[in-house]
């Protein structure tokens, strides 16, 4: 007989390097901190004499590694265990309905957003190609510019991070090429073509604050 497997809901969160925040508070969720709390999470070393800054899980197979980009996992039966994070992104998606198309449709009405907000600033029909693109990345609730696996993604995708606005807004640049780049592989993800499920993580793409350009053209009109 053929077996699938039943539909489970799980609840992770990726580990970032930190299970508390700058002001001291927990940025993970309740039931991360609680297990942190009764010793199931524990910072160790990672060998004999070093610091003790490497995150572990004690699981039913033993005692787990997590390094940062790791999510880690509550299972079913309130389980814990880490998981690396191209294995959970080709495993998981979130659970809120995300609809793929509507969702790339949406960040790629951005991107075309940015791209007719620079041509009417500039007046003229396209970007040149000495400019430097700049716009804002909007993550979706739950995520933070502190995850340096994310931050990794911005940058494999030619976008550069300018500066970081708060834990879900940064303001970042990219070439023209790298944003002509950017736009074929957003309508990629939308029509489910092979793509990096990371943009499920990204909420939006805006035109910045007219101060924010970078573009030589841009510069020119708010010197004038």
């Amino acid at each position: 007989m053929k077996y699938q497997k039943k539909p489970v809901t799980i609840e992770a969160f990726q580990y970032d390097g930190n299970l508390r925040g700058t002001d001291g508070r927990y940025c993970v969720p309740k039931w991360a901190a609680e297990a942190y709390e009764k010793g199931t999470m524990h910072y160790g070393a990672s060998k004999p004499g070093e610091p003790l800054r490497e995150l572990f899980i004690d699981t039913l197979e033993g005692t787990h590694h997590v390094s940062v980009g790791d999510y880690v996992i509550q299972g079913v039966h309130g389980e814990l265990y880490p998981c690396k994070s191209d294995i959970f992104e080709e495993t998981y998606e979130p659970a809120d309905g995300l609809d793929q198309y509507e969702h790339g449709t949406k960040l790629s009405a951005g991107l075309q957003e940015i791209v007719s907000a620079y041509t009417r600033i500039q007046d003229t029909n396209s970007l040149r190609d000495e400019d430097i693109c700049v716009f804002e990345v909007v993550l979706r609730e739950g995520k933070k510019f502190s995850n340096k696996a994310l931050r990794d993604f911005l940058e494999q995708e030619g976008m550069t991070i300018v500066s970081v606005r708060d834990s879900r807004h940064a303001i970042v640049s990219s070439s023209k090429a790298e944003f002509g780049s950017l736009q074929r592989r957003v309508g990629n993800y939308r029509d489910s073509k092979k793509s990096n499920k990371k943009f499920q993580y990204i909420d939006d793409f805006k035109f910045p604050n007219p101060l924010d350009k970078l573009a030589p053209s841009i510069r020119d009109m708010l010197g004038k």
